[in-house]
């Protein structure tokens, strides 16, 4: 059996759909088959199927999932990014970037019966306007939680003492970073380890880290100094050319959760769960160094806030919750959809082309050159 790692390429966040697809997948991958066709044709067993077969062949497998149906693939690759299987429908379009050369798009849509789906037509159409609607509103009210989250962090950056701050970042990340050298393939990935779904907030954050990382806690409130340790950081992995996995914070990407150096079992990461609960699903596991943030403040510096901080927790919590509601309203909408089409489709043909699939890439993956081509 083969590894698997476990991802979210996209989110729902407070600046509506973020994609980091562009980091799915290493730019020198063979081979890269990009799935179209609706909802409902089958896309992400499809790829759940290949990635099953590929495992239990002894592949390294990467699952990237869906965070609007947890359930669901947006992706996988396979071994050490020899080749990809992704869905290119919205809100994640992919286009073919080497058409033939790389990339090759495999139409699911090709296995419907149009005249089904025409017939549904009116409802087909009411049912997706319903599904953009419910994402508008749950962007929206991201959009008003991600305003308390900033309120929350200008009272920390008022009271907090900026060279403590900057005195202990330096000690970790110097600590963090010693004795990693440039790597010949450095270079940064960018992905989310959790996502706000319809089933609540799930984190993968165990399934991306291997059992014997070295761990490096940080934690504090917003504006309490967090954010600038973590940014100090990767400014200094770019610098450095050191080989990282970046992992953007699910409700505000601009903001970053957690960075891992592979080559080293390292990652340092924000523990402060007061929207993510990272040390709940690393429970067990000793973190080499810790930093709380908070206990830097002046003593009873906040009390003047304390009531505004209590009201802008408040409307943060309710503000993800609620965004939590529309994209589960947005999901059960989009089961509907699906049920139109896969009425209509049919998946003896579409189980047939899996398998020709497997065909191609096992021998993409014993040969160095690709079947059909010199």
């Amino acid at each position: 059996m083969g590894k698997s790692r476990h991802f979210f390429p996209g989110g729902n966040t407070c600046y509506g759909f973020y994609s980091f697809y562009q980091y799915l997948v290493k730019p020198t991958v063979k081979r890269k088959y990009i799935l179209k066709g609706g909802p409902g044709v089958g896309k992400s067993n499809f790829m759940k199927k290949i990635g099953q077969y590929f495992e239990n062949q002894g592949y390294d497998i990467e699952y990237h999932w869906c965070s609007s149906d947890p359930d669901s693939l947006d992706g996988i690759v396979i071994g050490n990014h020899q080749a990809a299987v992704l869905d290119g429908t919205a809100p994640h379009v992919v286009d073919p970037r080497y058409p033939g050369a790389v990339d090759e798009i495999i139409n699911l849509g090709q296995y419907w019966q149009p005249t089904s789906l025409t017939e549904n037509r009116k409802q087909i159409i009411e049912i997706s306007d319903q599904i953009s609607f419910c994402f508008q509103q749950a962007y929206h009210r991201l959009a008003e939680a991600h305003l308390a989250w900033q309120e929350w962090s200008v009272y920390l950056k008022k009271i907090r003492i900026d060279k403590v701050v900057a005195r202990n970042t330096l000690a970790l990340v110097a600590d963090f970073l010693e004795g990693t050298e440039t790597s010949v393939d450095a270079g940064e990935r960018h992905l989310f380890a959790g996502a706000i779904t319809p089933a609540g907030i799930i984190l993968k954050v165990e399934n991306i880290l291997e059992a014997d990382t070295a761990l490096y806690a940080i934690k504090g409130s917003p504006g309490s100094g967090v954010r600038d340790l973590i940014e100090h950081l990767v400014h200094m992995i770019e610098l450095t050319g050191v080989r990282a996995e970046v992992f953007h914070n699910p409700f505000d990407p601009a903001q970053i959760d957690m960075v891992y150096l592979p080559d080293y079992r390292r990652a340092l990461l924000d523990v402060s769960d007061y929207l993510f609960a990272y040390a709940e699903h690393l429970s067990g596991r000793r973190y080499k160094r810790q930093l709380d943030f908070d206990q830097l403040l002046p003593q009873d510096a906040l009390s003047p806030y304390a009531k505004r901080i209590a009201l802008a927790k408040e409307r943060l919590e309710n503000g993800i919750n609620e965004a939590i509601e529309w994209i589960a309203l947005a999901k059960q909408y989009h089961d509907r959809l699906e049920d139109f089409y896969v009425k209509a489709m049919d998946f003896l043909s579409i189980d047939q082309q899996r398998d020709d699939l497997i065909e191609d890439i096992e021998f993409l993956l014993n040969h160095k050159s690709i079947k059909g081509f010199p």
